[in-house]
């Protein structure tokens, strides 16, 4: 049954809202006889009253387009029950959905709700025998054996489903249990004393470990350098692009018919004598100018997808600390229901902002144009979505939907524009958005660890001030400091785990030889269920931070800056590039003829330290001196 949408006054609003769950003891009864009515989705209007979307007895509930995270697509907006053909699997799929929303679920929680709920009544339709028992134990534990041996295909190889995801299928049926326990279908717990993750194999001591190994992957430097290249080109001939394309905007055409329209703009465009000799060619760069400064807002903020696709024009503000100045990039977050929140920022973020500010203006010009019309019209749900996506940076234009100004979808950037940058600069890399987020952690610990890497300014606030921000800022995304920090307990586990390594060449001090023999010693690792085990024993108390040459262990600050000699300093192979330049510098110095004996003793002291550090790393440091001394005449 589908009611027409109507606009209501606030008394009748108030009147025909549907019951909330545990607050009418009528409405369960009502919900098992089919007949519970009301309204479950709604947009308030200016003049308090109500326009009605969707009611509880709908077959389709649809939501106003501020339910969802920034970037769904419009489909996604509705949740539709009418595929649900037994007519009480339909009622008890309502009743879960309007009792997990009601307790404060996501909009996209309460689709991923329904969609597991669909499959698993399609399977026990699906069956000449299930219907019959409903949902107890027995059905329960046949449809985990279903589950099970479903394959599919990630990653290019065929696999059975991901225990995360099993759980989500049978998440469904302990709602099914908990909201629908007075429908006959219901019998009993689908497994006693145990769980849905515990079902999934997602639980116990493998679970908790999972839990702290990252799962996305990060995005690998040759291929992020690459795509860095590539995409500042963009930005560095942003004005140009946009410039020109005003210039064919502005371009009064007289033909009456698009193709004639089209070979006048082309015909202009070649006039200016620029690189671009086709319309489509400068549309092509067009986009690719946005879907850069997309990349460079994930990379260098660490926010997620629906984050920068709710940034505003001029979405930032700046703040002045001692001479240094710090910008802030201004959105809404509903990953958490934090709301509005700030993300700290390079000036280059911000350089991206406003050139999508620009990008956009033709875009902004037509949406209010077309909210002008809605309001004429009384269309209150289309006025309602164009003024929530009125001065967004990151519009589009939906060609299937009649050309209506829209937020760029976050399924295209994802699964389409992001992989398209890794295509043009020749990586077959599958590049999505959620790999943006953990490579900028990754980065920002690698900073702070001294590890100078490219992008490292991008970084630097981070680095220097990072919690010293997150302490006097509540406005900060507090989830993605608690992301740094997982990251940055990740990265310094990985350093010290490769210290254990007896593969691993390490030098230093007294700690460094502790730990050879500590590794080397079979007596130490029987102690401990594993070797990784013993190295979390051993290392887990162990500070860290860079010296530049090498890590300082030391409880206070490093004041020798010699790693190789005191004895809280180690230098593993990570540090092979920064001797390896000294060791040049320290040649290049030592064929000076103006610097006195003295001179040319402390460089050979130093090339002697070099030498010694470089050997104990397994370096063939007579190759090396050979190869800085042939660098060295050639310039």
């Amino acid at each position: 049954m589908i009611h027409a949408q109507t606009d209501i006054t606030e008394s009748e609003f108030n009147q025909q809202q549907c019951p909330i769950p545990n607050r009418d003891d009528n409405a369960l009864n009502r919900a098992l006889k089919g007949s519970l009515t009301g309204i479950v989705a709604f947009i308030k209007l200016d003049n308090d009253n109500y326009h009605v979307l969707s009611r509880y007895e709908d077959d389709k509930w649809t939501f106003s387009a501020d339910r969802a995270t920034k970037g769904s697509t419009e489909s996604s907006l509705t949740l539709n029950f009418s595929t649900i053909k037994n007519e009480e699997m339909k009622a008890m799929a309502k009743w879960v959905v309007w009792n997990t929303m009601k307790l404060g679920n996501a909009h996209n929680s309460l689709r991923l709700t329904l969609s597991k709920l669909k499959s698993f009544f399609a399977w026990i339709l699906d069956s000449d025998t299930l219907p019959e028992h409903g949902l107890n134990a027995f059905t329960g534990k046949a449809y985990v054996d279903h589950v099970n041996a479903i394959k599919t295909k990630r990653k290019g190889e065929i696999k059975p489903l991901a225990n995360t995801t099993k759980a989500q299928r049978y998440l469904a049926l302990e709602q099914l249990y908990t909201y629908c326990k007075a429908f006959d279908f219901v019998k009993e717990h689908p497994w006693v004393d145990s769980s849905a993750c515990e079902q999934a194999g997602h639980a116990g001591q493998a679970h908790q470990e999972s839990l702290n190994k990252p799962k996305t992957p990060l995005i690998p430097n040759e291929v992020l350098h690459s795509l860095c290249d590539f995409t500042k080109g963009y930005l560095d001939q942003a004005k140009e692009l946009l410039d020109l394309r005003d210039k064919l905007d502005a371009l009064v055409v007289t033909g009456k018919d698009a193709s004639t329209k089209a070979t006048q703009k082309r015909k202009y465009l070649q006039s200016l004598e620029t690189e671009f000799d086709k319309l489509q060619e400068l549309s092509d760069a067009l986009l690719l100018l946005r879907d850069s400064c997309i990349f460079w807002l994930l990379l260098t903020t660490g926010m997620r997808i629906h984050e920068v696709l709710g940034i505003k024009r001029k979405g930032y503000r700046t703040e002045t600390k001692n001479d240094e100045t710090y910008y802030y990039v201004q959105t809404i977050s509903e990953k958490t229901h934090t709301g509005f929140a700030d993300w700290i920022a390079p000036k280059l973020a911000i350089d991206a902002i406003d050139i999508l500010g620009r990008y956009v203006e033709p875009l902004q010009l037509k949406l209010e144009t077309d909210l002008a019309v809605a309001q004429a019209n009384t269309d209150y749900q289309e006025s309602k979505r164009l003024q929530d996506i009125s001065g967004d940076i990151c519009l589009s234009t939906d060609m299937r939907g009649g050309n209506k100004i829209v937020i760029l979808s976050a399924i295209t950037i994802t699964e389409c524009r992001l992989p398209n940058l890794c295509a043009l600069i020749g990586s077959d890399w599958n590049l999505s958005a959620h790999q943006f987020r953990r490579t900028f952690a990754n980065y920002v610990v690698h900073s702070e660890l001294g590890d100078l890497r490219a992008l490292k300014d991008h970084f630097k606030h981070w680095s220097i001030t990072m919690t010293a921000l997150y302490a006097y800022n509540d406005e900060l995304d507090v989830e993605l400091f608690e992301e740094l920090l997982r990251e940055k307990y990740w990265v310094e586990e990985q350093i010290k785990f490769d210290w254990f390594n007896l593969d691993t060449p390490i030098t230093g001090g007294a700690l460094a030889d502790k730990i050879m023999e500590v590794r080397s010693s079979d007596e130490h690792i029987k102690t401990f269920d594993s070797r990784e085990d013993m190295v979390r024993a051993y290392s887990s108390n162990i500070p860290i931070r860079s010296t530049g040459l090498g890590w300082c262990t030391n409880d206070d600050e490093c004041t020798c800056g010699k790693p190789d000699k005191c004895d809280h300093g180690i230098v593993d192979k990570s540090h092979v590039e920064h001797w390896t330049g000294v060791l040049k510098q320290q040649m290049k110095l030592s064929e000076m003829d103006d610097i006195g004996e003295s001179g040319k003793a402390v460089a050979a002291l130093g090339m002697d330290r070099c030498e010694k550090t470089l050997t104990a790393l397994g370096m063939d440091v007579d190759t090396m001196k050979i190869g800085i001394k042939n660098q060295l005449k050639k310039g």
